[in-house]
């Protein structure tokens, strides 16, 4: 019995697991990081060089290299709001793709949902994980040494390695808040977190007493210490 209920527990967090591993995977291959750099301005490498600050990248990020793209769309031929089917993607380049149609003049709008970083450096629209995804790989092609976060609710988010702490940093949101408002969370949207993980290549880490200040609440509601090594263990499996 215990060793079922170890496994249906184990088995709820494999496809998240192999999602953050895959992308984390990526923040090691020098090819990729290589090729994402390219993508930054002379400036802003200039600007960090320099400076060694991280808010001109942010300001650029957000403002100049990304686009948003929102979970609901409304028609620009009708002004009604689209009808969405999610595909499964089936590679380690493509997850899933949302096909946004409208019912009255039959216009669509695709959007495929990469986990490849060149693909996402490509077509630079997404949500939370494509930004983080690539933000992460551009962090790390400046050898700002960055793991890509996940709350286990609906947004992720970068960690990096800054005089030697790991350091908030979420580049879907405006800065200050961007950097080092690990609160920012909790206090603003309501979180209430079970778990919140740091995924590497080849570990993960608890984070989740870095954005609550309602610890001991989320420690008693999930009994994490065994919890976390059973998830350390199975991570490195995969």
């Amino acid at each position: 019995m215990f060793t079922n209920n170890l496994n249906r527990f184990t088995s709820s967090f494999a496809d998240i697991f192999k999602f953050y591993k895959r992308v984390s995977e990526q923040y090691t291959d020098h090819n990729i990081l290589d090729s994402v750099k390219q993508s930054v301005p002379d400036r802003i490498l200039k600007s960090y060089i320099d400076h060694q600050s991280l808010i001109p990248l942010l300001y650029w990020f957000k403002n100049d290299l990304m686009k948003w793209m929102p979970k609901e769309l409304q028609c620009s031929s009708c002004n009604m709001q689209m009808r969405v089917k999610v595909i499964e993607g089936d590679s380690t380049i493509l997850r899933k793709t949302e096909v946004h149609s409208c019912d009255k003049c039959g216009s669509s709008v695709i959007f495929p949902r990469y986990m490849n970083i060149l693909k996402i450096a490509e077509t630079k629209v997404g949500r939370c994980s494509e930004w983080s995804i690539l933000f992460g790989a551009i962090l790390n092609s400046l050898s700002v040494h960055t793991r890509i976060v996940y709350d286990f609710l609906d947004h992720c988010w970068n960690e990096s390695l800054i005089n030697k702490k790991w350091t908030h940093l979420d580049s879907t949101l405006n800065y200050p808040i961007s950097f080092n408002h690990p609160y920012y969370y909790e206090r603003n949207w309501g979180k209430y977190y079970e778990y919140v993980l740091a995924f590497s290549a080849n570990s993960i880490d608890d984070v989740t007493t870095c954005y609550s200040e309602n610890w001991h609440k989320v420690k008693k509601k999930t009994e994490k210490e065994d919890k976390i090594d059973v998830l350390k263990k199975f991570y490195l499996r995969l």
